[in-house]
């Protein structure tokens, strides 16, 4: 939203927008285009690149070429995406020293936000009830920013949903809000290391049977995060590192625990993924039933106690 508001007021129109996701294996020759070459159409182009935080510290001194001058169809946004640390953006150090950053830094062309939270969604979704021509009490709109996700299109999505509900009087009631279907998502690396890890196995059991995330509606997505995460770890455990899209926070971390549980253990995960899937689909096992069960695997099959 920020990126639409700056080139909304840059005076120019038909902005082409092109993303780049630095995260993302081979992308020099890519960057590269996008910086030096203009559209042959003579349209502008705004070049996004995403995950920032996830470079090596020479890539900053590689791209400082690209950065000496100011082409006026090429606009680029170098977006940071990590969490906040005390109450500040991180910057690697040495983004900090090179000369394009300060300049900029001098220009007040850095723009920084900390994402919603507990302390700023109630202003959000008050001005998007405003823009939807949405009334809410204080009552409800406190019971409503508890149950919306922490991210403006989530936000976006389910209040537009209760505008179709509300368009009688434009008021929200509490009745409209049974539609919102946003889920908290499960950090599945998280559930891993603590099971693996002898902890506290009980914690980690109510985490997954929640009452927002049991039953038929949680069974298929937390296959999909499992299934992401076992291909992740297999390509670690096989040294294949290279291919799998790890943010770099998190890389040692799973690259010790693929390790720890060995090949046996992560290929024996297809298998009990197929079960469950094939389990439901075929009719042969309710939902609830094959998540107890891929579960209570889970725990055999990664903690230090089998």
């Amino acid at each position: 939203m920020q990126i639409d508001r700056l080139l909304a007021g840059s005076g120019q129109d038909n902005w082409q927008l092109q993303t780049i996701w630095l995260d993302e294996q081979d992308q020099r020759q890519k960057i590269w285009s996008a910086l030096n070459m203009p559209n042959m159409t003579g349209t502008p182009r705004a070049i996004i690149l995403r995950h920032c935080e996830s470079v090596e510290a020479a890539f900053w001194k590689d791209i400082s070429p690209n950065l000496k001058g100011f082409k006026p169809k090429i606009w680029p946004f170098f977006c940071f995406e990590s969490a906040w640390d005390k109450g500040k953006p991180k910057i690697p150090a040495p983004l900090k020293k090179t000369k394009y950053y300060k300049y900029a830094d001098n220009k007040k062309w850095i723009w920084e936000y900390p994402g919603l939270n507990h302390q700023n969604i109630r202003r959000y979704v008050e001005q998007k009830c405003q823009d939807l021509g949405l009334s809410i009490p204080s009552t409800i709109l406190g019971l409503l920013c508890e149950n919306l996700p922490k991210d403006s299109a989530g936000i976006d999505n389910e209040l537009e949903k209760i505008a179709l509900l509300a368009h009688h009087d434009n008021t929200i009631t509490k009745e409209h809000l049974r539609v919102i279907s946003w889920q908290p998502d499960i950090d599945i690396f998280a559930f891993l290391k603590q099971v693996q890890s002898d902890g506290d196995i009980a914690s980690a059991w109510n985490k997954i049977f929640s009452e927002k995330l049991k039953g038929q509606e949680m069974l298929y997505p937390f296959i999909g995060l499992l299934l992401r995460e076992t291909r992740i770890l297999w390509l670690l455990a096989t040294g294949q590192g290279n291919k799998a899209r790890i943010h770099p926070a998190y890389k040692n971390q799973k690259a010790n625990l693929a390790r720890k549980l060995g090949l046996e253990k992560i290929s024996a995960l297809w298998d009990m993924l197929l079960d469950a899937d094939v389990g439901v689909k075929s009719g042969n096992v309710p939902s609830e039933q094959a998540m107890e069960k891929l579960t209570a695997g889970l725990f055999k099959l990664f903690s230090n106690r089998n």
